[in-house]
């Protein structure tokens, strides 16, 4: 490590002690309670809140037995938000929000013009559980309102950012690690933001960076030594860096380092597998393919071709060496379970599309939910060392007993990744999609579909919402990666399939990985 490198970590370590004791400082009191929102907000935001969970977990504490202040929607929101973030079921209406109601049931017409208590209401309508129609009206209303003053150039350029960064996508389903990139320009033009917390989020996110490139390569050089490209031919998507940008979603503090490295060579090696199925074997060699998984049994994968016993291979291997890495050997039994779901699940996705048929849109998210591998992906993610071996039982137990969560992402997955591809999977004779289903089942247009199916997405958010606070089981922690996989979907499938178009997420690989920030 060179010298400029440690003295980064030394000023990054006395801003940690630094800032861990202001927010120390908000607990002996309940004043400023605003400002100090604020603060931790956006210290969460920039991405250091990692170096402060006792803190922040104190915070909250005090925050809770604090009572909202009635006249105020910036500061009602916030708490409210902030509260629901830390697995804190704060109430909706008309405890917090009906004050600001009209007689009619309506937002008042004075908050139009308040950019700070829309801006804080619509972030903090994102965090609506499935029947809190007050909160579905917010986004609605919060979202009009802010696209016009956007559109109509009444913001000042600091304002205007903010607001069109929310728009994009709100702070609930952002990758907080793209979001630590973009919120730090931000917070470096608010007239009021706290300079110590600023220079902490750059130096940090310098060193992560740095940590996260080396890592990239790593990963792209174990990638390259396995040499799949001559292997398994030109039907394969070589996406070693978007494989890696993917664990960096679902964990990026250092101490998930190497979790993250078995993370994305599992995503790596389920994308050879998806693509055997979907782009290279028979029907007749897929039913033989999915007998040998469901068996684990590599040696006869090999019989039935090349491509078929490497892939096996490559996969039971890498899990052995995760186990002899210090992984979970139940979770490693439990991933495997989970593959051997995905097989039985892209076999019958491919009986529909070689046999000509469009199933019933109820019956394709059956499926295809499952192929979507995150009941393998949250597995393979709490398999890491951070797990208390005490409640291993419980958390695996839980991991493939179809929780709702995990449903509820996996269903995100499928409909965001059908409705930006369903253009390319019906030119190029791929399996049906949502789309396709959906169009066939109610008779309606490609757009009335996907607008139909954009609302089942936001119904799978509330739901997120709903079972994150609810749930007992799983720590916080654990239930954070899953919903982080839901996550990635805002940037990978918003706009255009990410991973098979691989050019649609260059900016945010590159925000990430790539460009620096000046500290």
């Amino acid at each position: 490590m060179s010298t400029l490198e440690e003295s980064i970590k030394e000023r990054r370590d006395e801003l940690v002690t630094k800032v861990g004791r202001m927010i120390q400082g908000y607990t002996s009191s309940k004043i400023h309670v605003l400002d100090r929102m604020k603060i931790v907000d956006a210290i969460e935001r920039l991405g250091v809140g990692y170096h402060f969970p006792e803190e922040i977990a104190m915070f909250m504490r005090v925050l809770n037995d604090t009572p909202a202040w009635e006249n105020d929607m910036a500061e009602a929101a916030l708490r409210f938000r902030l509260l629901r973030q830390h697995h804190y079921n704060a109430p909706c209406e008309p405890d917090v929000f009906g004050c600001f109601l009209d007689k009619n049931g309506d937002f008042k017409e004075t908050l139009r013009l308040d950019v700070d208590a829309l801006l804080s209401l619509y972030e903090a309508a994102h965090l609506g559980k499935c029947d809190e129609d007050l909160l579905k009206s917010a986004v609605v209303f919060t979202t009009g309102c802010l696209s016009a003053m956007a559109e109509t150039g009444q913001l000042p350029q600091p304002l205007l950012e903010k607001v069109e960064l929310a728009l994009t996508s709100p702070t609930q389903r952002r990758m907080k690690r793209l979001e630590a990139k973009l919120y730090i320009s931000i917070y470096e033009n608010d007239e009021n933001s706290n300079q110590d917390i600023l220079e902490l989020a750059k130096v940090d996110f310098h060193i992560l960076q740095q940590m996260h490139r080396d890592e990239a390569r790593r990963f792209s050089l174990w990638y390259k030594e396995l040499n799949v490209g001559s292997t398994l031919g030109p039907y394969i998507r070589e996406r070693p860096v978007e494989c890696y940008f993917w664990s960096l979603c679902v964990f990026y503090e250092p101490q998930y380092a190497k979790a993250r490295m078995m993370f994305a060579k599992l995503i790596k090696i389920f994308s050879l597998f998806d693509d055997t199925f979907d782009s290279y074997g028979t029907l007749e060699e897929l039913h033989l393919f999915n007998d040998v998984v469901q068996s684990w049994d590599v040696g006869g994968a090999k019989q039935i071709g090349d491509c078929f016993g490497y892939v096996m291979f490559l996969l039971s291997k890498t899990l052995n060496e995760f186990v002899a890495d210090g992984a979970s050997p139940l979770g490693i039994d439990c991933t495997k379970k989970m593959i051997k779901e995905v097989s039985r699940c892209m076999l019958q996705e491919i009986i529909w599309r070689e046999e000509g048929q469009v199933p019933l849109l109820h019956d394709h998210l059956e499926f295809s939910t499952i192929t979507t591998m995150y009941w393998a992906l949250a597995c393979i993610s709490f398999v890491d060392h951070t797990i208390d071996a005490n409640n291993e039982v419980a958390i695996f137990g839980w991991a493939i007993s179809s929780p709702k969560v995990i449903e509820n992402s996996a269903m995100i997955t499928r409909l965001m990744d059908d409705i930006s591809g369903h253009e390319w999977e019906k030119d190029g004779g791929g399996v049906p999609t949502a789309v396709e289903c959906y169009m066939k089942e109610h008779g309606v247009t490609v757009q009335e579909a996907k607008k139909a199916l954009w609302c089942l997405v936001e119904e799978q958010w509330r739901s997120i919402n709903q079972e994150f606070l609810s749930n007992t089981t799983v720590p916080v922690p654990l239930l954070t990666r899953v919903i982080n996989l839901a996550r990635l979907m805002e940037t990978l499938y918003k706009k255009t399939n990410g991973y098979t178009y691989c050019s649609g997420i260059t900016d945010p690989i590159s925000n990430v990985l790539d460009t620096c920030v000046s500290h």
